[in-house]
């Protein structure tokens, strides 16, 4: 399976320190060109592990015309995604801003999100329990609201 990747998902499990549940759960993890760029700039949050671990990762979309018709609505490195979802035939954009995941939903792309990846990684016993994980996302800068973390919880059976 291959998955392509946005930033913020990245970042979480960077703060996480689960960056290589994606290694384990995908055969191939994606990581768009404008995407690393968001990502890789000095000073900014978990930047040094995420350039480490993205390395090898790093793809660069060729359908220009299609990524400058999502620019008009998405940032780059969304618009890059969704081109590299298509590009590559991926089985899932990982995502979790809402104007994105809407986006991609309306134009038939599989989504999953952050807490998608811990659910999957539990479910696939990679990960013993989530309710530390989403609490230790709680306490960054990472937003979850009670809704969401109380249905992960549930649907993790925690």
């Amino acid at each position: 399976m291959i998955i392509i990747c946005d930033s913020s998902p990245i970042v979480a499990l960077a703060i996480l320190d689960q960056l290589d549940l994606l290694d384990q759960l995908f055969k191939e993890v994606v990581i768009p060109q404008h995407v690393f760029d968001e990502l890789a700039v000095k000073g900014k949050l978990e930047a040094a592990r995420i350039t480490v671990w993205a390395q090898d990762k790093i793809k660069e979309a060729q359908d220009k015309h299609l990524m400058q018709s999502f620019n008009m609505i998405l940032d780059a490195g969304e618009s890059e995604a969704i081109s590299l979802y298509w590009e590559k035939e991926a089985d899932f954009l990982l995502i979790d801003e809402k104007r994105g995941r809407k986006i991609a939903l309306y134009n038939g792309i599989k989504v999953i999100g952050t807490l998608g990846i811990l659910l999957l990684s539990k479910q696939k016993r990679l990960l013993a329990s989530i309710k530390p994980l989403l609490d230790l996302l709680q306490q960054s800068n990472i937003r979850i609201s009670d809704k969401l973390y109380k249905q992960a919880l549930l649907l993790a059976g925690e």
